[in-house]
């Protein structure tokens, strides 16, 4: 019976050793441990956290933020755009209703227009965006970058503007 008890007991124990090591395998825990590892400046070991959430929890509701994080990621940290348009085009495709499609959509032609300065794929984006969803708050952004794409800051009068009254407060 002794035997028993203390099998059991060492048993016990080494699974709990084993769990307390491993990330809390939930949607939740995934994100959070990505949002550790990017505050850690581990871009690469935070888009695996949610690559984990999309693998293992498709219809969550934090697997179109998840996409959004990735995105950002391959975006602005890892220097990989069209991984970055992929998972946008994945976000419009996979998840069509989702609130955050037209977010996904205007990224889409954003990144062609300001990273890849593909014009004519962003011209592409930008007007469908406004043929589908000429109502949503983006619109008037969608607009103002259609006229101003391929323009470079200063051929653009607003930012003169800015940019003349930052001058002369200098």
């Amino acid at each position: 019976m002794r035997r028993i008890l203390l099998s059991l007991l060492l048993t016990g124990l080494t699974a709990l050793l084993i769990t307390c090591g491993k990330p809390d395998n939930t949607a939740l825990g995934y994100w959070d441990n990505a949002v550790t590892l990017f505050n850690q400046a581990d871009y690469a070991g935070a888009v695996k956290q949610y690559e984990e959430i999309i693998r293992f929890f498709p219809a969550d509701s934090l697997t179109v933020p998840a996409m959004f994080a990735m995105a950002d990621l391959y975006k602005n940290n890892l220097n990989d755009t069209k991984k970055a348009i992929s998972i946008y085009k994945k976000i419009v495709s996979n998840y069509e209703d989702s609130e955050r499609v037209p977010n996904a959509y205007f990224m889409i032609g954003y990144v062609y227009a300001n990273d890849v300065k593909d014009f004519e794929k962003a011209e592409k984006y930008y007007k469908s965006f406004i043929e589908k969803y000429p109502n949503n708050i983006l619109a008037p952004s969608t607009e103002w970058e259609l006229n101003n794409l391929g323009k470079s800051l200063d051929e653009i009068p607003e930012l003169q503007i800015i940019t003349e009254d930052k001058q002369s407060t200098e």
